[in-house]
């Protein structure tokens, strides 16, 4: 239920969508609005009301293309050089404070307004504090209060708050039309918008290279192991996928105008908005930072100061920093230069600001909460580095662009669909555990209950689309809140049976009528789970044929107890059992056939134990013989069959029933009928007495079998 004051938020919200609306135009709105903002919350599990496991058939074709790498190998890509510092006493730029909207898209750029609503204090920090992510583990092992010059290897990147630092990837265009790629860090602002420095989102002239412009295009690499970047996407739990979080892009910017301008390194701070639709609201699993900014030097020399970053420039040991590895450092702050925090550094590997290290967030922590206060900004890569600060008008802004950038109309977005139990799984088989999905509604909106359909899909590619093979359909009854991620737990799918053992992709797509954004329904790349299905046999294994020991005349009936057990990796299909009756041991579709039976598919582990009642052929010749079985799958598909007959370990007799001159087990008029005929006929069978001749004689021997009967 909302409270009151959720649903007063709530409406101002939806009141601020209808003033700013959702294009470019309300990047020109500068109010501070992030205490009516809605934070984000964690749903519970949830389960499906309806729906069912009904996989089709196998698809060899989806016809669908797989994802590749949108860029060189992340570790090929040379740094952002990261700028010299001004000379000590030197001011570059106007004192601008303003900032700058640029849509790569479409080209449109705009010089964003100062806002009335500026408070000019001497710092402040969000209201709303930061998020660790859905799901997420929070591990602060790493912050400790030491100087900054311990700068150590980060692990568990995928726990916060390592989670919420990203690699950045830009491309940029230069003045001669040649593309270039640059490298640099930074840190998570909210679902959709990256904190970065702004000579990473505009560049002046990089190496001498004039650019003067814009990026065409960042992707972003959330909390990055720099493992296998030379492959394309693949498997979420191998060397074949970009981990920890996968990518992200963006096209639309803002950045410090007196830095776009002039080069200023005061205003050295900008954001990045991940693009709607074609990207992925990532912050919601790896949680993001709260801001602060301004604020004196004596307050900031009373703080421990935290960073994470990507460094990639060579140092005085060769090779240590390759871009693939994340470093941490805290400490204090030794200067507070105009604008800029201030390190005094040792110009060694571990206690200096490097390249690539661009970007990266400082934060400190008050509380629970960690807010960045600058972004790295420049080094002379010996005794002196600087971190940006943001400022009240760049917070302003950046608040606007998260709002515009979260939007007031629905868009539920899958994330992170994974397996509980293995990976792995039998044709024709269920997974041993429930899969899972993260179900995201980035956005303001707080829309009614309503129910919400996923179909479960096996494809041939990391690409999930309705061209794969259908697994399942399931329903479910939610009330999302703005800004809430619910996982939506799915019951373990089942394989076609005539899937070709291999790897493949499971993943979802979310019915189209969900929300107002079809373009992100689909858990691609990393969100989608990686699979192998192995090969299933169905080992039918005939354990048991234990028929009643005795002597027996040919068509009498005999009592047969058998076990047939299903020992493979999967349901067989319908099962079809001949009893035979053989001179020895081995029992083969040489020997005589008695009966058959058909049954049903027997299921994993399952059997069939029967106690049958067979008839012996009457045409059976006298003498011992072991009853025994075969069974195999009526589709004649099972791979197996050493194990599919077996024998009695005792043999019985068969002996001839000579009066039963039918051939029906039973005496009867029909037989002394039959004598007659033959007798008539001077048939062999007739001469009872083997004299050679048909006479009284043999019809007194047939009467007097007749009168004995066959027992």
């Amino acid at each position: 239920m909302r409270t009151r004051q959720t649903l007063a938020c709530l409406a101002a919200i939806g009141a601020l969508g209808a003033l700013i609306g959702t294009s470019a135009a309300a990047e020109l709105q500068s109010a501070a609005i992030n205490s009516l903002q809605p934070i984000p919350t964690d749903g519970t599990t949830v389960s499906p009301v309806s729906g069912q496991n009904a996989p089709e058939e196998f698809k060899r074709n989806s016809n669908d293309r797989k994802f590749t790498l949108p860029h060189p190998p992340l570790d090929q890509i040379p740094l952002m050089p990261m700028p010299e510092p001004p000379a000590p006493g030197v001011t570059l730029g106007t004192g601008d404070v303003s900032m700058t909207f640029h849509d790569a898209e479409t080209g449109e750029t705009r010089k964003l307004p100062i806002s009335a609503q500026s408070t000019n204090a001497i710092g402040g920090q969000s209201p709303d504090g930061d998020y660790p992510g859905f799901g997420n583990i929070i591990d602060n092992s790493d912050e400790v209060s030491r100087a900054f010059g311990v700068m150590s290897l980060a692990g568990g990147l995928d726990t916060w708050p390592r989670s919420g630092n990203v690699k950045l990837i830009m491309r940029f265009t230069d003045t001669g039309g040649t593309q270039r790629w640059f490298a640099c860090s930074g840190s998570m602002q909210d679902p959709g918008v990256v904190l970065a420095a702004a000579h990473c989102i505009y560049a002046r002239t990089p190496n001498g290279l004039v650019i003067n412009d814009w990026a065409d295009i960042i992707y972003v690499y959330p909390a990055w192991d720099g493992d296998n970047n030379n492959g394309p996407f693949g498997a979420p739990d191998s060397d074949e996928i970009i981990q920890n979080f996968g990518f992200a892009s963006g096209t639309a910017y803002i950045a410090g105008s007196d830095y776009v301008n002039n080069g200023n390194f005061d205003r050295d701070c900008g954001v990045i908005r991940l693009t709607r639709g074609s990207s992925r609201n990532i912050g919601m699993l790896t949680g993001w930072y709260a801001w602060a900014w301004g604020a004196s030097c004596a307050t900031i020399q009373s703080r421990t100061y935290n960073n994470f970053s990507y460094p990639s420039e060579n140092c005085p040991t060769a090779g240590l920093h390759n871009g693939r590895d994340m470093y941490y450092w805290a400490g204090s702050i030794d200067d507070c230069p105009n604008n800029q925090m201030q390190l005094n550094t040792g110009g060694n590997c571990l206690d200096t600001v490097w390249g690539g290290m661009s970007g990266s967030g400082m934060y400190y922590i008050d509380g629970d909460n960690r807010y960045v206060h600058s972004v790295a900004s420049t080094s002379n890569r010996n005794d002196r580095g600087y971190y940006c600060k943001l400022w009240e008008q760049f917070v302003i802004d950046m608040q606007a662009f998260e709002t515009t950038t979260r939007g007031t109309a629905l868009d539920i977005e899958p994330l992170r669909f994974r397996t509980s139990g293995s990976n792995t799984v039998f044709q024709g088989q269920a997974f041993d555990g429930n899969a899972n999905v993260s179900m995201v509604n980035a956005t303001n909106n707080n829309p009614a209950t309503d129910t919400y359909q996923i179909k479960v899909y096996l494809s041939t590619n990391n690409n999930i689309s309705t061209a794969d093979t259908l697994l399942a359909t399931w329903n479910y009854n939610v009330d999302f809140a703005a800004m809430q991620t619910f996982n939506f737990s799915v019951p373990a799918p089942i394989i076609p049976l005539n899937t070709p053992p291999g790897d493949y992709f499971m993943g979802i797509i979310l019915d189209t009528g969900a929300d107002s954004n079809s373009l992100n329904n689909d858990t691609d790349t990393w969100d989608a789970q990686a699979v192998t299905v192995l090969e299933a046999n169905a080992d039918l294994n005939a354990v048991l044929s234990d028929a009643t020991s005795g002597t027996y005349y040919q068509g009498e009936t005999i009592n047969v107890l058998h076990r047939t057990e299903n020992v493979g990796t999967r349901v067989t299909g319908d099962v079809h059992l001949e009893f035979r009756a053989s001179t020895n041991t081995i029992i083969s579709t040489f020997d005589t056939l008695m009966e058959e039976r058909n049954y049903g598919p027997v299921a994993i582990g399952g059997q069939i134990f029967v106690n049958s009642l067979v008839d012996i052929p009457s045409d059976l010749p006298p003498g011992n013989y072991y009853i025994g079985t075969i069974v195999d799958e009526n589709s004649g598909t099972e791979i197996s069959t050493g194990n599919n007959s077996i024998a009695d370990t005792a043999t019985i007799t068969v002996i001839e029933c000579l009066p039963d001159m039918n051939g029906d087990a039973t005496l009867n008029f029909f037989d002394v009928s039959a004598f007659l005929s033959l007798f008539n006929a001077m048939d062999p069978q007739a001469d009872f007495n083997n004299d050679g001749s048909f006479n009284f004689f043999d019809v007194s021997a047939f009467l007097s079998a007749y009168s004995a009967g066959c027992p």
